[in-house]
């Protein structure tokens, strides 16, 4: 597929989920993130300029005060119905009791998982569309666009994008992103886990805490997107 086939093949899995299920059973994945964003900017482009379904952040309370600021300001441009879900008062104890960094990202990690399947459970949802990419990482490289789960469907409509895809499609559309990218960040995930990367020929997830990284995979049959 050239870039434009690209674009018409997740609007159309959008499309399809949206027939499929009410909107009121539909959520967004956003993180801020540049793939996520694009997502968002596709649904707009199928409804006018309007992103029907709920959206999703998932607040570890640990993320950049410029994700913080890009999340609010495009959710009131964009007239976005937000739920800020910040991580379970249980899970953030935890975090805050512990000074080891390597438990502190293991407790985020499931943190986050379990404030997906809050939400998930607390609203009936029963389809889930997220910013994941085939070439993004290798757990990921097998997805289907709608891949059912025990509860719900996860929907994923750039699977088939690769980072030049979503750098063209920020490009060419005109949309906004958080300014940390152009600051060497690749990739964007909690503060205290996340670098900087000097290289440009750096793999995408270069300047992520590795150990999540190594880990995907279980973390995506726990419930991770």
């Amino acid at each position: 597929m050239d870039f434009s086939q690209k674009v018409v093949k997740a609007k159309e899995i959008i499309t399809e989920a949206a027939g499929k299920w009410p909107h009121d059973k539909i959520i967004i994945a956003w993180t801020g993130g540049k793939d996520s964003t694009v997502v968002l900017d596709l649904v707009r482009q199928v409804f006018n300029n309007k992103v029907p379904f709920r959206v999703m952040f998932n607040d570890s309370t640990l993320e950049f005060n410029e994700v913080y600021e890009f999340i609010r300001k495009l959710a009131k441009q964009w007239d976005l119905d937000l739920l800020w879900v910040k991580h379970l008062p249980e899970d953030l104890e935890a975090y805050r009791q512990t000074k080891d960094k390597r438990e502190q990202m293991e407790i985020m990690r499931i943190a986050k998982i379990n404030a997906i399947n809050y939400v998930l459970d607390k609203y009936k949802i029963e389809a889930f569309i997220s910013g994941i990419r085939w070439d993004e990482h290798e757990a990921r490289s097998h997805e289907t666009y709608f891949s059912p789960r025990s509860t719900h469907t996860r929907v994923h409509p750039i699977l088939h994008f690769t980072l030049d895809d979503i750098w063209r499609y920020i490009k060419d559309f005109d949309v906004p992103y958080v300014s940390l990218y152009d600051k060497g960040y690749k990739s964007l995930g909690e503060a205290p886990f996340t670098s900087p990367v000097d290289d440009p020929d750096a793999p995408e997830r270069a300047g992520r805490e590795a150990t999540k990284e190594k880990v995907m995979a279980r973390l995506r049959k726990l419930g991770y997107w």
